[in-house]
């Protein structure tokens, strides 16, 4: 059985241009890291599903057990890669579509794609 999964909606608020996506992703996995551990970051089971710096969001997936440990870290990142920002969690779901309405400046279409029939 396929494990269940929370996808979290979170704006960034900064007053600066956003870092790459790799960039902004590894400040996550790190700080996962220095608080959890190596055996702590497979739990959460950490990913980045979709990131957009214009708009100044993010969809993170993590396992439906884990939603404390990942807000929890992403509360005490406060800066990537010497910008200031504050990660603000505006809604938690099951789906990433509705994820994305929690997030009004997205677009669906551009976050989930369609399944491809076997």
């Amino acid at each position: 059985m396929r494990p269940r999964q929370r996808y979290l909606a979170v704006q960034i608020h900064t007053s600066h241009k956003l870092p790459p996506e790799s960039n902004f992703r590894n400040a996550i996995w790190q700080q996962l890291q220095a608080l959890y551990g190596e055996l702590g970051v497979s739990r959460i089971g950490f990913w980045l599903t979709s990131y957009h710096p214009k708009e100044q969001s993010a969809i993170i997936r993590c396992q439906h057990t884990q939603v404390r440990p990942l807000r929890a870290a992403l509360a005490t990142i406060t800066e990537i890669n010497s910008i200031p920002l504050i990660f603000h969690i505006v809604g938690i779901s099951g789906t990433i579509r509705k994820a994305v309405a929690h997030l009004p400046k997205l677009n669906a279409q551009d976050v989930v794609r369609p399944r491809k029939h076997r």
